[in-house]
């Protein structure tokens, strides 16, 4: 049994996590969703490329700050941070390009400078961002401080709060005389989701002064919060499980006694139990409230007015995102890593469908590769817009959404890059590879109703409203993340640090803040793994092509239960993980096969790590596994793709086909490998004919093929393949299409 049980590894919930494993020793469970750690601070992978789902940029972080020293404690120092150009954003319009310089100062006189005779109304726009600070810190002081002082504040809010909690759009119409000032000005409102028009200046305001000194960006990428955070929390006896699915909070007799979840690191995700005298939700207050306690009885009537107050703020916007893996470093092209936001027009207001000519509206432009030190290079680009745009594809399944669906993601995403350019241009010619996300994919990973990214939307009315806080109608049960306090990474990581508050007592942000002053203990060079996690030591190592190997580790502990097909989580150094597919297991002994070709962290690890090299894997992970009701089945490989068939291949029958492809007769696995194949194998091999094979892709086969509605078609290999693939599947009206990307 633990002694917290947290719902959700977004920061916030790796923050309570964090502080209470590290303060008080607590040994935590963190259950998450999604197979990576996280939430909408992971990053994944394609191909030796890495993009940051969530995390663009931080401010705020000067050594010392109040954010920095969280992030240094919860990290235990581990967490390194690169700080972006001087000219972290860029505001790109017809007719104005506007690069935003670090530094109230400097960011007061260029925009004088751009405007003059608006000087005295800017320097009264600074002046008013630093007033709404205060107002929303008085909002802070409700949710931390004892009732006589939160009285207090809110007394004091109500007399300062006109400003603070009219729109965006008024403010600056009633401070500005210029309508490009008003847009200009407004250009980050992507940061926290709302166009001008429904956004409070408060939120507007909270977003400049965060970035005023600058931003930063973690180094090696995002996804080292998550891993920097978890060792803390596994040293104190803790752990972060991810394919948790938690399906229900346990109630008994009005307290929270643990949690219901479907574990989807078993193909079957059967339901287990897990209990705790502490539940913290970083779910989100609508799917804690709405989803996973009763509506009905006793918790339903408890908590059916927060219930309500939360259905009507609505659903937050969500975006089209677009990842790009690029050919060659964009600074080539003159990008210095800062961002960009660049529009059609100076109407942020202006309502675009994804079926207008018209869209994107806007687009916003990150180079995540520039930023944290990747290798190989990437950009992301983002437009916001409501998930009732894809309302005619809600309730289909990741993956085989159709091929309407694919075609329009297709469409989005070159419209989207074709704005881009006109700002930074020669960035189409160094694309290689494109892939897009909807709000139906946020969705499907967050579980966040429309894909919202923000949690409850920042509008006027929520800021007018007494604040959500971390405390429930549930005993034992808190909130954490952005709906506690504010929105973001900042915010979403204080609502972390009220949860963890509340759950050591009274003085908890005391004891909290005085284990920062004295810094976290020291990272232990070894400890015991949390279930699902084994130390590992490499005991075969054997070169099959100049780029694949074969690579075996003994582990220690049990493996259990796994499914051919899954993958497991390789730790390849410096707080960094690879995903790859398990090749066979037996016994103790797990079997992979690892591409060196992109030359990343991953495979400089297998090319460089001698036998007996110690190092931690976990494992089973994915639901890539054979399905049933399948007369007959295609498996569509190429390269190292090959690895999670080969233990699929005991359990075919005499129907099943491989068709694999490589470039060259030296890189054909299927001859270099002592293992079962299906009866029927044909090779496409691209850059040489060869007798036995077929010279060309495998694309160009998968367009020959006979297909019928009884056969399943198995994708995996380089992404660019397996989204070619699924294109002539889904042409040919295919529906059993099975792949996972990762």
């Amino acid at each position: 049994m633990y002694d917290v049980i947290v719902i959700g590894s977004g920061i916030g919930g790796l923050s309570a996590a964090g502080l209470l494993a590290r303060v008080a020793g607590k040994r935590v469970l963190v259950l998450e969703k999604h197979s990576e750690p996280g939430g909408l601070t992971h990053t994944f992978r394609r191909d030796g490329a890495s993009w940051d789902v969530g995390v663009h940029y931080i401010g705020q972080l000067e050594p010392g700050g109040l954010i920095r020293s969280y992030f240094d404690y919860l990290s235990g120092g581990e967490l390194e941070w690169v700080r972006m150009p001087d000219h972290y954003d860029r505001f790109v319009y017809p007719g104005l390009d506007f690069p935003v310089p670090s530094g109230q100062d400097a960011y007061q006189q260029r925009l004088t400078e751009a405007f003059p005779s608006e000087a005295r109304a800017i320097r009264r726009y600074f002046r008013d961002i630093r007033r709404a600070a205060r107002w929303a810190m008085l909002r802070l002081i409700q949710v931390m401080a004892p009732h006589p002082v939160a009285s207090v504040a809110r007394g004091l809010q109500r007399i300062t709060g006109r400003m603070a909690t009219r729109t965006t759009q008024d403010y600056l119409k009633r401070r500005f005389r210029s309508p490009r000032l008003r847009a200009l000005v407004a250009s980050q409102w992507g940061d926290y989701g709302l166009p001008p028009s429904r956004s409070p200046f408060v939120v507007h305001a909270g977003i400049v002064r965060h970035y005023l000194d600058g931003a930063w960006f973690p180094e090696g990428g995002s996804s080292r919060i998550a891993r920097t955070f978890e060792k803390g929390i596994e040293q104190a006896g803790g752990a972060v499980r991810v394919s948790q699915e938690v399906v229900e909070i346990l109630v008994e007799d009005g307290a929270a006694t643990g949690v219901r979840v479907r574990d989807h690191r078993d193909p079957s995700s059967p339901e287990v139990v897990h209990r705790a005298p502490v539940v913290i939700s970083n779910a989100g207050a609508a799917i804690t409230f709405g989803r996973l306690l009763p509506t009905e009885g006793a918790v339903g009537q408890a908590t059916a007015p927060v219930r309500s107050l939360i259905e009507g703020y609505g659903t937050g916007p969500s975006a089209v995102t677009v990842y790009l893996r690029l050919r060659e470093d964009p600074r080539t092209i003159g990008v210095d890593g800062g961002n960009s936001w660049i529009y059609r027009d100076f109407d942020h207001d202006r309502s675009v469908a994804i079926k207008d000519e018209r869209f994107p509206q806007g687009v916003f432009v990150s180079f995540p590769s520039v930023k944290s030190g990747e290798r190989v290079h990437t950009a992301e680009l983002i437009s916001f817009l409501s998930a009732s745009e894809f309302g005619a594809w809600q309730g289909t399944q990741l993956g085989n959404r159709g091929a309407g669906y694919s075609k329009l993601k297709k469409h989005l995403g070159h419209e989207m890059l074709r704005l881009a350019e006109t700002a930074i241009p020669g960035l189409s010619d160094l694309v290689g590879y494109m892939e897009v996300s909807t709000p139906l994919t946020v969705e499907h990973y967050t579980s966040h109703p429309g894909g919202a990214f923000y949690g409850i939307p920042a509008t006027p009315e929520y800021y007018r409203s007494k604040p959500t806080g971390s405390r429930t109608p549930v005993r034992g049960l808190y909130l954490s993340g952005q709906d506690v306090f504010s929105l973001g990474v900042g915010g979403a990581m204080m609502g972390g640090v009220l949860a963890a508050s509340q759950v050591l007592g009274p003085k908890g942000f005391l004891t909290i803040q005085s284990a920062l002053k004295q810094g976290p203990s020291p990272v232990l060079a070894n400890w015991p793994l949390p279930p699902g996690k084994h130390h590992a030591t490499l005991i075969v190592k054997r070169r099959l092509t100049p780029s694949v190997w074969e690579a075996v580790f003994r582990v220690e502990g049990e493996v259990g239960k796994w499914a051919p097909g899954q993958f497991a989580r390789l730790h390849v150094g410096n707080h960094a993980w690879r995903d790859y597919s398990i090749a066979g297991i037996d016994g103790d002994q797990v079997r992979f096969l690892i591409s060196t070709r992109t030359g990343g962290q991953g495979s400089r690890f297998v090319e460089e790590a001698p036998v007996g090299a110690r190092t931690q894997v976990e494992l089973p992970l994915g639901q890539f596994t054979l399905a049933a009701g399948e007369r007959r089945r295609v498996f569509v490989a190429t390269g190292t793709g090959l690895a999670p068939f080969l233990p699929m291949f005991e359990h075919t029958s005499g129907e099943d086909v491989l068709l694999f492809g490589c470039r060259t007769r030296d890189e054909d696995l299927t001859a270099l490998l002592d293992a079962p194949l299906p009866s029927e194998v044909i090779r496409c091999i691209t850059r040489e004919p060869v007798a036995d094979a077929v010279q060309g892709r495998v694309t160009q086969m998968l367009r020959r093929m006979d297909v019928d509605a009884g056969t399943g078609f198995y994708l995996c290999g380089s992404s660019a393949m397996v989204a070619d693939a699924r294109m002539v599947l889904e042409s040919r009206g295919v529906s059993r299409i099975h792949a996972e990307l990762y």
